[in-house]
């Protein structure tokens, strides 16, 4: 006997897979396949990274720290019938809990990179993830705006890249003494 509501929910991934220009089977992910792109509007770089991703279209959704209200909300919601993947730049505090809330719904972090800025606004880049996103992230300008570059290349990340579990858990949601710590990252 047929469930109709499993061919409903096969019918709506597939559709949205077809819109999104993307597929559980290894098509490259256009970034119009995330389900969101979350930002701290605290931060100028967060900011420069949801408009960037914001004038291609992508739903942004702001949050000053604290991702409760936009998980249980919103996104626990929607990815527990379409597990679509949804990227952010954002404090460590916000990746640390939205990591954690990730696995309710099967999803893990694929992609990190720490930005720690100095007093004087230099930023240093460490990433761990997909190779090529791991590349690109030591190409990251020092000064500001990298928060709008970051956003282009999870545009153009092959979700189909082998994955490892490096991305997981790297540090604890504290920004070192005197620095401002952002992380950008991808869930999937």
């Amino acid at each position: 006997m047929v469930n109709r509501r499993s061919v409903l929910k096969i019918g709506v991934a597939t559709m949205v897979g077809a819109l999104a220009e993307t597929s559980v089977y290894g098509r490259k992910l256009s970034h119009t396949a995330f389900q969101r792109a979350v930002f701290d509007e605290r931060f100028a770089e967060c900011r420069g990274f949801a408009a960037e991703l914001g004038s291609a279209g992508i739903h942004t959704a702001a949050i000053r720290g604290d991702v409760a209200k936009l998980w249980y909300d919103d996104l626990r919601v929607q990815l527990s019938e379409i597990r679509l993947p949804f990227a952010g730049l954002t404090d460590r505090s916000a990746i640390f809990c939205l990591e954690e809330l990730a696995r309710d719904v099967g999803m893990r972090v694929i992609f990190r990179a720490d930005h720690i800025i100095d007093q004087n606004g230099h930023t240093q880049h460490t990433a761990a993830g997909p190779a090529s996103l791991v590349t690109a992230a030591r190409t990251l300008p020092q000064e500001g705006g990298f928060g709008r570059v970051i956003a282009s290349l999870f545009s153009q990340f092959d979700i189909s890249e082998p994955r490892d579990a490096s991305a997981q858990k790297r540090t604890g949601p504290f920004s070192p003494e005197n620095k401002t710590a952002l992380v950008s990252w991808l869930i999937a």
